[in-house]
């Protein structure tokens, strides 16, 4: 296995959080990403769920407070890791329990841990590392459960769970995706920076001449190719994008923030669509494309 130096895995971090950036901008604007209907939604409406959030992850007595452990493994992409954290979050709050780590180091977590980068999840209650029987069919008679949702059973409940918020969130009536709307406030919560990660974005995202709202693209290929999927063509990619800015003003300047680990994508993009600058940060694209080429 490739070791990465710390100054690395900061770059694969920050590539992944400028694409989820972007992708949040867009969600704050455009819910629907089919029939991407402007939204504005009153900000005490966005305030409850945020409130509501807040409360679940700071019980009064830690100890005694229902929780759901979440294990950041086995060690995958960071995004990965991410899509993790939702799932553990939608189950809390459908079940009024506390999420919390389970102590991970790999090669996406090192040493210092989940807050190297990001702020607590919690301020009290935000780690656990006792043994705890697996989420089942009798959860609700653990006051502790461990989970690891990516592989839990799709059961009818499960299922309505992924398809809207639990009823105590109430999504504003103007909203086209109440369920988008839902894992974004989630994701806004997780991915809280460190002061100093903050910085290494905001400084990143200047030097990008990041704009906002931005549509996103993370395009793939390398090793994923070999061992998961096929090869989408930047076409399919684009017919997104093309949706989005024809929904845009006549004459807005068409930006893209483009994530990926194969250079020649990049010029691909340029050449087809000469009428869009994509903003890429190329010493991230080759770095990862080294990385990707390393693990093969």
């Amino acid at each position: 296995m490739m070791v990465l130096t710390k100054k690395r895995r900061v770059g694969m971090i920050l590539l992944t959080i400028l694409i989820l950036a972007a992708t949040l901008s867009v969600f704050q604007h455009y819910l629907n990403p089919l029939q991407l209907l402007t939204v504005i939604i009153p900000e005490d409406e966005n305030e409850a769920v945020r409130h509501f959030i807040e409360k679940l992850q700071h019980p009064e007595d830690c100890n005694s407070a229902r929780k759901i452990v979440c294990p950041l493994s086995p060690p995958a992409g960071f995004t990965h890791l991410a899509h993790k954290l939702v799932n553990c979050f939608i189950y809390a709050a459908w079940t009024n329990r506390t999420v919390v780590l389970y102590p991970y180091r790999g090669p996406i977590i090192r040493k210092e841990g989940w807050e190297q980068f990001f702020l607590p999840i919690s301020d009290n209650c935000s780690s656990y590392s006792k043994p705890a029987p697996p989420w089942g069919p009798d959860h609700q008679k653990h006051r502790v459960v461990k989970i690891v949702p990516h592989y839990a059973e799709p059961t009818p409940e499960l299922r309505n769970w992924y398809e809207m918020p639990p009823p105590w969130v109430q999504a504003p009536a103007s909203v086209e995706s109440p369920m988008a709307w839902w894992a974004g406030h989630i994701l806004q919560y997780i991915f809280r920076l460190q002061p100093d990660m903050a910085e290494h974005v905001r400084a990143a995202k200047e030097k990008l001449g990041f704009v906002e709202p931005i549509p996103g693209m993370h395009i793939r290929r390398t090793d994923k190719l070999i061992r998961e999927a096929e090869l989408v063509p930047v076409e399919e990619y684009m017919s997104s994008i093309e949706r989005y800015y024809d929904n845009q003003k006549k004459g807005t300047e068409k930006c893209v923030y483009l994530a990926t680990d194969e250079p020649a994508v990049v010029t691909e993009l340029q050449t087809k669509y000469a009428d869009y600058t994509f903003l890429s940060d190329m010493t991230t694209v080759t770095g990862a494309n080294n990385v990707s080429e390393a693990s093969r």
